[in-house]
């Protein structure tokens, strides 16, 4: 029995859920504080996270390729183009009180992801039934724009010249989190997605992360794979060369000779974080480690390995207990909110973050390792949910249900963690009948180009 047919009553409800999830575009006017978007949306879940949210899509779309409702990918990355235009920066979500703030950054995937899901003959991108090639050229226009306005962000928002959001550092090629109104920590931990976490010390704009370089580092193949496509080589030379700029400052100040690992990078202290977390298994999903540091990787994930899936840190990395009867209690609130759990902590696992480890550990070849956090992770959320009639936006890896809440109420619904089931339930059978797997996953046109940087 194939692993559809097992989990049947799931992706049912998976399915079914997209329909109270996307939303048609409307002339009506919306509530403050939302933004008006002039196409039809996607959101997360119907309950507490019923705006557009940018990373969030990313996974979504994982969802959505090959199915009824992957009409919406097009609609959603033209509303992310909006916004841009609109307000110089593509938001953490389309509310007023966010525009200043962004969210890790995975546009020229989704618009690399809606490009490939329709390029196929028998694919429709248009309503009327125009030729083939039309079609095809149209979505060549659509992508040349698109990436046009992917350029500006990378551009004017993550490079920073300016400095208006506070991603630059000076003395560094690599980027941070931060934010436009005032650049703390705070603030940029909120815009890393990882809110809250242990990771950053509650000091995320001291650090140069390794996730949000490795999602620039993205952008730089993705612009150098388009240039290859419009047979524009001179601009794929200069993002080929960008990215080589990059991967040599990651490995410069991010990879652990000594760990086997990749770490944040705290430029103010100048040296490596310690924090083993899954942000530090990203460049194997980029495919910018070399096959001897991927080796030298997988041999940490056993300490993020769950019978559920994978653990979003390392529990050593945690905060150790602080004898607090010699601290006056004035300070007690602030040490507090240090050492506390936090909801982006072991033992919480989250479907994006184990996703790109997943399509990381395919692409170097450890499909057995890989096989085993799938099967793993769909059966715990497939006991879930039978048991609670939803899937939840995290999990608790050690007794594989839901989890607390944190500094907001445990959702359900929910956008990423369906797709990312329904994106294993695709690979796994892929992977049993011998067939080409998570092609959808890993852009052609980007493998030759990671082979010209001589990754491989």
């Amino acid at each position: 029995m194939g692993y559809y047919k097992e989990y049947e009553d799931c992706l049912e409800y998976i399915d079914s859920y997209w329909n109270k999830t996307i939303h048609k575009s409307s002339r009506k006017k919306i509530p403050f504080p939302k933004i008006k978007i002039p196409h039809s949306y996607l959101v997360p879940n119907k309950n507490k996270f019923n705006s557009i949210f940018y990373w969030d899509t990313f996974f979504m779309f994982k969802g959505l390729i090959g199915t009824k409702h992957a009409w919406i990918m097009k609609e959603m990355v033209n509303n992310f183009i909006y916004l841009f235009n609109k307000y110089g920066i593509i938001p953490n979500s389309n509310l007023h009180g966010l525009t200043n703030r962004s969210h890790p950054p995975f546009l020229t995937s989704m618009i690399m992801d809606t490009f490939n899901s329709f390029s196929q003959k028998k694919k429709r991108w248009l309503i009327k039934d125009f030729t083939y090639q039309i079609k095809s050229l149209k979505r060549k226009i659509w992508l040349k724009k698109a990436i046009k306005v992917a350029r500006k962000e990378y551009e004017l928002v993550w490079l920073d010249p300016d400095g208006f959001y506070n991603h630059s550092v000076k003395g560094f090629k690599l980027a941070r989190y931060g934010d436009g109104d005032i650049g703390y920590s705070h603030s940029s931990e909120l815009e890393s997605g990882w809110d809250f976490t242990s990771r950053f010390y509650n000091r995320c704009s001291d650090f140069l992360p390794i996730d949000l370089n490795i999602y620039l580092y993205k952008y730089e193949i993705d612009f150098a794979a388009t240039s290859r496509l419009f047979k524009e080589f001179k601009n794929e030379e200069f993002w080929v060369n960008k990215a080589r700029i990059r991967k040599t400052e990651i490995n410069k100040y991010m990879w652990s000779k000594e760990e086997g690992f990749f770490f944040d990078y705290n430029y103010q202290q100048k040296k490596q974080s310690s924090f083993l977390s899954l942000a530090g298994f990203t460049p194997l999903w980029a495919g910018i480690a070399t096959k001897e540091q991927a080796e030298r990787m997988v041999k940490k994930l056993k300490k993020f390995q769950s019978p559920y899936g994978l653990f979003i840190t390392d529990k050593e990395s945690l905060p150790k207990p602080i004898d607090g009867s010699k601290i006056d209690k004035p300070f007690h609130p602030a040490i507090k909110e240090i050492i506390e759990p936090k909801q982006w902590d072991y033992p919480n696992i989250w479907s994006p973050l184990e996703y790109l480890t997943v399509i990381g550990l395919l692409r170097y070849g450890y499909l057995d390792e890989a096989v085993g956090i799938m099967k793993n992770s769909i059966a715990a959320h497939a006991k879930l949910f039978r048991k609670y009639g939803t899937f939840f936006e995290k999990i608790n890896g050690i007794t594989g249900d839901k989890t607390n809440n944190f500094h907001y109420e445990n959702q359900h619904g929910f956008g990423w963690t369906n797709a990312v089931f329904y994106r294993y339930i695709k690979i796994l059978d892929e992977i049993n009948n011998n067939s080409q797997i998570i092609e959808d996953d890993i852009n052609k046109d980007e493998v030759n180009i990671l082979n010209h940087i001589n990754i491989y």
